[in-house]
């Protein structure tokens, strides 16, 4: 008996161009659906954490958040010149804030903003920008409950990046080189109020143990910056 040959009915063969449509639709499906699924996802992350999180969860792996910032180059380095401190940014600590200009207590001390999510900048001092140490103060907290804009200093390193920009919106960059601990009376004022000497940013802010007599803290931290660029 010769054998038979079964061939497929040309009325039930799909066309090769059907085919193809059939899978470019399927592969525009999958597009659409990813591109939904990255904008929730966005949304999701600039509502939970904010603004910041869209860099954090979408940044090339090789890609920090402080070694990011984008300055234009007439502001980042030193021909920017001197500004007046309008704002104070450490973006590593998630520190945005005002600055209050300071001056001297009657008891000859630097003064300290009124505000305690503001910083104070030393006046009667060096600018940023310009020769000497540009300081600012801020509070740890009120020794009870309420946290202070530097309540997470201590946890700043080195290498990591501060801001300092004017009301205009110049910008000048700088990098952590010191973070040191010092006695209250200890601590190097002539050091750290210096007027001469490479532009610098000083951070101060109060650590160590609460002192109920004298109304304050035991320590005080120092940080030290050096221009970025």
């Amino acid at each position: 008996m010769p054998k038979k040959l079964l061939l497929l009915s040309p009325a039930r063969q799909e066309p090769r161009w059907a085919i193809a449509l059939r899978y470019i639709s399927i592969a525009i499906g999958i597009f659409v659906v990813l591109v939904g699924l990255a904008d929730v996802t966005s949304r999701m992350a600039q509502t939970v954490l904010g603004d910041d999180a869209l860099f954090d969860a979408f940044a090339p792996a090789a890609a920090t958040r402080p070694s990011s910032l984008v300055v234009p180059a007439a502001t980042a380095s030193s021909t920017a010149g001197v500004l007046v401190p309008a704002r104070l940014k450490v973006p590593g600590l998630g520190i945005d804030a005002k600055v209050e200009e300071v001056g001297k207590r009657a008891d000859g001390a630097m003064g300290t903003p009124a505000d305690f999510m503001n910083v104070g900048w030393w006046s009667e001092g060096s600018k940023p920008g310009a020769a000497g140490n540009a300081v600012f103060a801020g509070h740890v907290n009120n020794a009870l409950t309420k946290p202070g804009v530097f309540e997470h200093l201590s946890q700043i390193k080195r290498g990591d990046y501060i801001t300092v920009s004017d009301a205009e919106g110049r910008t000048l960059v700088y990098e952590v080189s010191e973070v040191s601990l010092y006695e209250t009376d200890r601590a190097p004022l002539a050091r750290i109020f210096a007027r001469t000497g490479p532009s610098q940013l000083v951070l101060i802010t109060c650590e160590g143990d609460w002192l109920e007599d004298e109304q304050s803290f035991d320590k005080r931290l120092v940080v030290i910056a050096r221009p970025a660029y």
